[in-house]
């Protein structure tokens, strides 16, 4: 024993430090001369260890963007209610810690090694304390031996795609542009401000053709003069994050490719050059190395609204056309260009530019991934008047189709707030620029409008009347008609064909919804509280070349013998350029 014990004297203190490990160690033992000198040593010995254990790193995980917001013209409130994310915030350049899951365990469990091995040291008494010191001496080299080329193992072998990512973090904040080109080339948002390049031209205001509804203007790109739009500053981050880029456009068919939309940091480097063209008369995206290609021809004479939907979370690239995916690619590593302007009616690629021929209008750009309800949305929603206030007639769609109201009251309706009409010659709703109508300025195209009716009168009323843009010609889309004692009964009046589609009676004072959609194979079909009701057949209408009115209780008289004013309610009118399915109608009957 004394060989075991001859450094020891009494009241002296004893330190041992280990430093193999990254934190030190230090183990001090006190003797006090007293019969309890044993057992104190080992509560001494326990508190001293229990302060040693390694300490957890903190566990980072990456931050995905969440998925909002249509684009508007002009007008944003559309905008606003469908995201909480618009404000205009610079990118977050800041990169979280890199995820380090895997490496808690590693530690928790040396950690926990250890301290059942010092317990075990002290329920030895016939052990000598430099043997103890010595067990733990060896223990702690031996996991440190074990544990550090884990951790470098670990993070040594993370995949390049995944170290990237940790340098170039997508941000959380969503980011979003929009060019309106309605005479001017500046963002929407007042930040990613455009010029124009040799000069293309806008369209003249009020055309019958351009742009796609009667409101604004458009831009027209001349491929011979190179024109384009410049957004150099500041940079738009579009790198390693889902983002989505929409606009409409009218084509003039080519051999040659055609540019719609270019960012480019390396022409030649995989990934780092973003380009959005016509090809072969099909829409056509690439990243370098890294494409797809739409399967839809586009004729000329009619606008698209085009989508590309980059979705980082999923690795996919996702190309509509009117709002219908046309083509899609999964496992496409992202756009990973750090710098570069943004070019509107031109594109790069390796040691070419490609230049757009014809119309460019409304171009929407965010750092998010948008669904497919929010694409066919803007591709196909004309305009939706939520009759709320404090704007009631403002247009809620992507459009900005606002409408004007004389002498209407505004009440409580079936959503929120509704137009409350008066059945007078002064009380009526109007809006301008629908070019997909009866009146339209293209013609058998579909359309379909819903709208909840609340009728204080139920005879030979006019509810809705649609106008030329002259207001020399009229007919009446949907009203109630009255006879032979009988009252309230729904109607849809068709001129092209002078053929009639009567449906159920409303009931007075009592909310009805009411669907009415058109194409040219189907004719008028008719919906009442989301129920099929019944179908023209194949219908036409012959009129068309101009943007029509839509009326709500307007006193004009246009054919047909209920010319009556609307009395009553109007809520949620809704407007598309598609054929409504009857999936689409239960939803719109069903708020």
């Amino acid at each position: 024993m004394k060989k075991a014990t001859h450094s020891v004297k009494v009241g002296a203190v004893r330190r041992v430090s280990i430093a193999s490990h990254p934190n030190e160690y230090e183990f001090t033992s006190e003797i006090e001369p007293n019969s309890n000198d044993q057992l104190t040593k080992k509560q001494l010995f326990d508190r001293r260890i229990s302060k040693s254990a390694v300490p957890q790193p903190e566990v980072h995980k990456k931050k995905y963007i969440s998925t909002l917001e249509t684009p508007k013209n002009v007008r944003l409130q559309y905008i606003t209610d469908t995201t909480n994310d618009n404000q205009h915030h610079s990118k977050n350049s800041s990169p979280p810690s890199p995820s380090l899951s895997q490496h808690p365990q590693q530690y928790m469990t040396t950690a926990q090694e250890h301290t059942a091995a010092i317990n075990k040291l002290h329920q030895i008494p016939t052990i000598s304390k430099k043997k103890v010191l010595v067990g733990i001496s060896a223990s702690l080299i031996i996991a440190t031996i074990i544990t550090v080329p884990t951790v470098l193992g670990i993070l040594l072998t993370k995949s390049k795609e995944s170290t990237s990512t940790i340098t170039t973090t997508a941000s959380t904040v969503n980011v979003s542009a929009y060019w309106s080109f309605d005479n001017t080339a500046a963002d929407s948002y007042g930040v990613y401000n455009g010029q124009l390049t040799n000069s293309p031209s806008y369209s003249a205001s009020g055309s019958n053709s351009f742009p796609y509804v009667g409101h604004g203007q458009a831009l027209n790109f001349n491929s011979a003069s190179s024109q384009s739009v410049l957004v150099s500053t500041p940079f738009f981050n579009l790198s390693y994050t889902s983002f989505t880029i929409e606009a409409w456009i009218y084509y003039s068919t080519s051999t040659s490719d055609r540019g719609i939309f270019g960012q480019c940091q390396c022409s030649t480097c995989a990934n780092q050059c973003l380009y959005l063209i016509m090809r072969n008369n099909r829409l056509y995206v690439d990243f370098i190395s890294n494409y797809l290609s739409g399967s839809t021809a586009i004729s000329t004479t009619y606008w698209y609204h085009i989508a590309f939907v980059y979705n980082y979370e999923t690795r996919q690239q996702i190309l509509y056309l009117n709002g219908v995916q046309d083509a899609i690619k999964s496992s496409a590593q992202p756009y990973q260009g750090q710098n570069g302007s943004i070019n509107i009616g031109s594109s790069r690629a390796y040691s070419t530019t490609y230049y757009y021929q014809s119309y460019i209008d409304n171009v929407a750009l965010t750092t998010r991934a948008k669904s497919s309800v929010e694409i066919l949305r803007d591709a196909s929603l004309m305009a939706y008047y939520s009759f709320d206030s404090p704007n009631p007639t403002v247009d809620n769609g992507p459009n900005g189709l606002d409408g004007t109201s004389n002498n209407i009251v505004t009440a409580t309706g079936r959503v929120n707030e509704a137009m409350r009409f008066l059945g007078s010659s002064s009380s009526y709703f109007r809006a301008y620029g629908f070019y997909q109508m009866f009146y339209g300025v293209v013609s058998l195209k579909p359309f379909s409008m819903a709208m909840w009716i609340n009728p204080s009168s139920i005879s030979n009323i006019a509810i809705i009347q649609i106008f030329s843009s002259s207001m020399s010609s009229c007919y009446i889309l949907l009203g109630i008609s009255s006879s032979n004692s009988l009252t309230g009964q729904l109607f849809v009046y068709n001129t092209g064909s002078t053929a009639w589609l009567t449906g159920p009676f409303v009931t007075q004072n009592t909310w009805t919804h009411i669907s009415l959609t058109y194409s040219s194979g189907n004719g008028y079909t008719l919906y009442v509280d989301g129920v099929l009701f019944g179908s023209t057949g194949t219908a036409s209408y012959p009129w068309s070349g101009t943007f029509a009115y839509l009326f709500i209780g307007y006193p004009a008289s246009c054919s047909g013998s209920a010319n009556g004013y609307y009395q009553g309610y109007v809520d949620e009118l809704y407007i598309y350029n598609r054929e409504l399915s009857q999936t689409d109608v239960t939803s719109l009957a069903n708020p």
